[in-house]
């Protein structure tokens, strides 16, 4: 490919059903071929274009986002065109998948967004369109039954090499974080209490660029602001929006391996599991009871003698044979009599036979479970699906089909380590200004609590050479550093990190209450990428905060698309407990319930003014997501609805649930009126 070439790729969204698996490859498909050919041929006949990838997806929201997302994090394409003859509703799929991975118009150079206003005026006198950028990518979706794709194609072709140039400036001229972090190294340890740091923090020569020796120069004369500078506070979704990108990139690189059944709890399916017999696979019966044919109709029946077993026995006109419940059902059986509507009637002297007197008219299938009838064979005979986190219901799936052995993504190994200089082991004597470690206990138990086995690298002193030397030995163990402490603006980490591990920091800080100080970041060690996430010394807000990135980030590493806090729109309860507002977003504790006169879902606060203490997250169910303080405003408004992100601790969660549907909810009303 020339150095001008515009590599394209395209994503044709084809109707559910068409084709099996959610994206295909196979560009072989005739059904594809056919219908694009003479536009495909347009576009291989145009200079300084070439097609790198055509893929076929299913017009779902999430497919589509991680499709988009995988090219751009990975710089597969410069454009991306989607296309395909769907319904319009399949097309705001595709839509909301660009809304969700674009980045924010204001960020584009002028130069940029004049041309893509120009590109909107020609492509609005055509169709509807949707369009975004992320990185170095063009998104542009054409999809839709009534789309001339050619006519698209061919009214902004012109405009794309310059497009593309634009774009890729605009990338290359914002500033690389680990770059400028080490332009200043020499003047930010003398602001430092630590003797230490002042030792091992040695100057590096780096080339600038005019914006960041200006930066540079502007940190020289108050060394303290250099981390609000450099890492900037975004916002909640920003981080979010980062922190998936860097889990799916990380994703599509992580390793597969086979384990048994019995170990499998807990962790994630990369391949779909394919059925390999019907459960049950003969009929069985629903019952202890009589096998007997329908034909008989009711009346006497001799039993046959000898134990039921497989095969069956078979059945003999005008018998009956006893059956367990799940035991097979006899050949010419067509229905199983329960016990209850028979009636054993006397041996006679001269006959050893054993008769009863079927008291009911049989019905043709009564009683009987067909072959299939716990499990059957479904479209591609698929039972569990690629990305399915494996609990004790999917096991007893897995298992009743006969598997032994399932496909899951290779855990990384991971740990926890606390640095601070007052901070004690639980169980020993306090010293004078110590406190117990609690985050590194909370977070070892919370991650074990989502199936994962961190290790403990206990507490390091809040000293450069220290912090180095713990955080280089933990590198050579675990693929995922979690730490908590010294991660505020002027603290030593994210020096740390830049200059030592020459580690990229993804986001530094945060604009929600508490987690501020949230950082992400990864290096290459020892020819490996190495992950960090980067907590709060102060326990609420690590917990708050190991919530909202952490989990998220480990479960969407391990394949788990569902990973993330599930949200939903609950009423505040201020006569229980009032909300205060902050200027950055905050996260407060709460505890919801659902009204059943109502009929909508409260949530009450765990004090009188819901701050953020660490005894309040012991009985709540949920994180609020308040809005930004305005002015003259202090405390949430009474009416308000708000986001409440659910917590996993599904025990908690039943308070949602109407009254009469809660478990042992009619024994508690009985031992209330009983005062057990």
């Amino acid at each position: 490919m020339s150095e001008m070439a515009i590599r394209a790729q395209f994503v044709i969204l084809h109707q559910s059903g068409t084709i099996d698996s959610e994206e295909s490859e196979d560009l072989l498909d005739p059904r594809f071929n056919v219908k694009y050919e003479e536009f495909f041929q347009i576009i291989a006949d145009t200079p300084n274009v070439e097609v790198v990838d055509i893929t076929v997806v299913r017009p779902v929201k999430i497919i589509i986002t991680k499709k988009l997302l995988s090219t751009c994090t990975n710089n597969k394409a410069d454009i991306i065109f989607i296309i395909g003859d769907v319904e319009s509703t399949e097309k705001r799929y595709a839509n909301k998948a660009i809304e969700t991975v674009t980045v924010d118009r204001k960020k584009l150079s002028t130069d940029l967004i004049n041309l893509m206003t120009n590109m909107e005026k020609k492509l609005k006198e055509i169709t509807h369109y949707k369009y975004g950028i992320r990185n170095k990518t063009l998104f542009i979706n054409l999809s839709g039954l009534n789309n001339d794709k050619r006519e698209c194609f061919t009214a902004i072709l012109d405009m794309l090499p310059n497009m593309t140039h634009l774009i890729h400036e605009n990338e290359t001229q914002r500033p690389s974080l680990s770059d400028i972090a080490c332009s200043f190294n020499d003047e930010f340890p003398k602001q430092g209490k630590d003797k230490d740091a002042n030792e091992n923090l040695e100057t590096s020569s780096v080339s600038l660029t005019s914006s960041q020796s200006s930066l540079t120069e502007n940190m020289n004369h108050n060394p303290n602001n250099c981390h609000k500078e450099l890492f900037r506070t975004i916002p909640l979704e920003e981080a979010l929006d980062i922190l998936n990108q860097i889990a799916q990139a990380g994703m599509d690189k992580i390793n597969h391996e086979s384990v048994k059944i019995k170990d499998a709890y807990g962790r994630v399916l990369c391949e779909n599991v394919h059925l390999n017999c019907c459960v049950p696979p003969f009929r069985t019966s629903y019952k202890h009871g009589y096998a007997v044919s329908v034909k008989d109709g009711k009346g006497l029946r001799r039993v046959q003698e000898g134990e039921n077993r497989f095969p069956p026995l078979p059945l003999q006109p005008g018998t009956c044979v006893w059956v367990n419940n799940g035991a097979p059902i006899p050949n010419g059986a067509t229905a199983v009599v329960p016990e209850k509507d028979t009636k054993p009637l006397k041996k006679s002297p001269n006959n050893d036979s054993k008769y009863i007197e079927i008291l009911i008219e049989p019905n043709c299938g009564q009683n009987i479970k067909p072959i299939g009838f716990d499990i059957c064979s479904k479209k591609n005979n698929i039972i569990l699906k690629k990305f399915t986190r494996i609990g004790p219901e999917e096991i007893g799936l897995l298992t009743a089909c006969g598997c032994k052995n399932v496909t899951v993504a290779k855990q990384l190994s991971m740990g926890v380590l606390s640095i601070g200089d007052n901070l004690e082991e639980p169980g020993e004597p306090l010293k004078p200004g110590f406190v117990y470690d609690i985050n590194r206990i909370t977070l070892i138990s919370l991650l074990k609590h989502n199936s994962y086995s961190p290790l403990d690298f206990g507490i390091v002193n809040n000293k450069c050479s220290s912090i180095r030397e713990k955080i280089e030995k933990a590198l050579e163990r675990v693929d995922i550093l979690v730490t908590t402490g010294s991660i505020n603006d002027k603290d030593l980490l994210k020096i740390i990190l830049t200059k030592y591990l020459k580690a990229e920091i993804h986001f530094g800080n945060v604009d929600i209450k508490p987690g501020k100080s949230t950082a992400l970041a990864s290096c290459m060690f020892n020819d490996e990428t190495k992950y960090f996430l980067c907590l709060s010394g102060n326990p609420t807000s690590a917990f708050i905060a190991a919530h909202m990135f952490l989990l998220p980030f480990v479960n969407h590493l391990h394949c788990d698309l569902s990973a993330g806090p599930v949200a939903i729109s609950v009423q505040t309860n201020p006569r229980n407990a009032l909300f205060l507002l902050h200027h950055r977003r905050r996260l407060a504790w709460a505890d919801l319930e659902f009204d059943d006169t109502k009929k909508i879902t409260k949530a009450s606060g765990m004090d009188s003014f819901s701050k953020d203490k660490l005894c309040n997250m012991v009985c709540s169910n949920a994180l609020l997501l308040l809005p930004k303080r305005k002015q003259g405003e202090k405390l949430l408004p009474e009416t308000n609805n708000t986001t409440a992100l659910l917590i996993d601790y599904p025990r908690k969660l039943i308070k949602l649930l109407p009254y009469r549907l809660r478990p042992n909810s009619a024994l508690k009303k009985v031992q209330h009126k009983y005062k057990i």
